[in-house]
């Protein structure tokens, strides 16, 4: 035995306990990729309404209006591509669709009106919101199905650094403020995919399918996933409880800031908390959550802690000193991004464990629906049902919350039951089973 071996071990099991099923099964490229697309969207994100009202010269209403058609086409879009997913297989469907978004970014810098505008948010709305259910279905594939919520939390856990890592590259060309540093922003997000395209090129799956099973696994266009009821319910009452991304990104921020007496600064240091707490717990929270009865018991503790935390931000809303207020927006804070993993733990197991095999990537594409019609609705729920109704809002909202955790254990269960998990749901099979 060298002496290189015991070192090789020990590095090995390190690898092993801090990445789990990624560092066992290859799933280290998997998460480099994931870092790269998030450092890139990351940057997109941070500098993008300026690019388009600075650069381009848009309104913020005609951005709105572009990202809302973008929204509404890649909901449209999102069962056929999982079924294309299906057919071609998950990570060869990624390439093309890392590629895509590369031409859509890429043709942003050439944008000088409203309707080029839109063309190009309409073209990129069509995949871009089906790249996260169809990276789900690649995570089972590396991991199998005992290590597939373990691996999508390491991806979710990787997301947030590299969108913290993007924001702040981005910070450097606001900084700078011309049209030249913002087209880096959006031309460096579109490198990202043609890199994260490459690096998909490339990986190598542990378990690939046979020629025979790859054959067999190719439906035909029918989309049973949408007509099968008892599944689209729960991916319903997930995408209630995915209200939490809105939320923190637009209900906290306003709230903090124009209806409680904390300063305005509170709001950066409530984001860099959730920051840190979902990378350093998401994995814990997802541990567990790889069957039914585990996804339900996750949403159960998403959505008590959804509804505490509404409780807490009412009570900010109120005559407090300020210390008091900012202990309790903290606290609230704390509480919404429990909900947040729980959520996204539960959501994941659910969407895997609910869905025939043949028709895997069609069914989380369908099941990511709830959390797509979030990012079209989940602003104007927020701005307008929660903050602008005040403490009223907020109450309202974690009720709905309490009738999602509530309804989830049935609806999932009687999911469980019906005939299309054991089988690949045919149209007639999903007619019978859709009461």
């Amino acid at each position: 035995m060298t002496a290189e071996q015991p070192q090789d071990g020990w590095t090995a099991r390190l690898r092993e306990k801090l990445l789990g099923p990624a560092a066992a099964k290859g799933g280290v490229a998997f998460l480099a990729i994931g870092l790269i697309d998030a450092i890139g969207t990351g940057m997109y994100l941070a500098g993008s309404a300026l690019f388009f009202t600075t650069v381009v010269g848009l309104s913020v209403s005609q951005v709105g209006i572009g990202l809302s058609v973008a929204g509404v086409l890649g909901l449209a879009a999102q069962p056929v591509i999982g079924w294309l997913a299906d057919r071609w297989t998950p990570r060869k469907l990624l390439v093309i669709l890392n590629l895509y978004r590369a031409v859509g970014f890429t043709a942003y810098v050439f944008a000088d009106d409203f309707l080029s505008f839109l063309l190009i948010a309409a073209f990129l709305g069509v995949g871009e919101q089906a790249v996260f259910p169809i990276y789900q279905a690649l995570a089972e594939q590396l991991a199998g199905a005992d290590g597939r919520v373990a691996m999508m939390a390491r991806m979710r856990v990787v997301f947030n650094v590299g969108f913290t890592l993007g924001g702040l590259l981005a910070s450097v060309a606001i900084a700078v403020g011309t049209r030249a540093a913002f087209s880096v922003i959006v031309l460096g997000n579109a490198a990202s995919f043609v890199a994260a395209a490459l690096l998909l090129s490339r990986l190598r799956l542990n378990n690939p399918a046979a020629p025979a099973e790859q054959k067999a696994k190719k439906p035909p266009l029918r989309l049973v996933a949408l007509r099968d009821l008892r599944y689209v319910a729960v991916a319903g009452v997930n995408g209630v409880l995915v209200l939490h991304m809105a939320l923190l990104g637009i209900g906290v921020p306003l709230w903090v800031s124009e209806h409680t007496s904390a300063p305005k600064a509170l709001v950066g240091l409530l984001l860099v908390v959730n920051t840190v707490l979902a990378v350093v717990g998401q994995v814990r929270a997802s541990a567990g959550t790889e069957n039914v009865a585990g996804g339900v018991r996750a949403m159960h503790k998403a959505a008590v802690a959804l509804v505490g935390a509404c409780a807490l931000f009412a009570l900010a809303g109120s005559d407090l000193p300020v210390a008091a207020v900012v202990g309790v927006l903290v606290l609230g804070l704390v509480l919404l991004t429990a909900g947040e993993l729980y959520q996204s733990a539960g959501g994941w197991g659910l969407s895997y464990a609910l869905a025939p095999d043949r028709s895997r990537a069609e069914y989380l594409a369908t099941f990511n629906l709830g959390t797509s019609a979030q990012f079209v609705l989940g602003p104007t729920i927020v701005t307008v049902g929660v903050i602008g109704s005040g403490t009223a809002g907020w109450v309202v909202l974690g009720a709905v919350f309490l009738l999602a955790g509530a309804l989830v254990g049935p609806l999932a269960r009687a999911a469980e039951k019906r005939p299309a998990m054991h089988t690949d749901p045919q149209p007639d099979q999903i007619a019978a089973n859709a009461g």
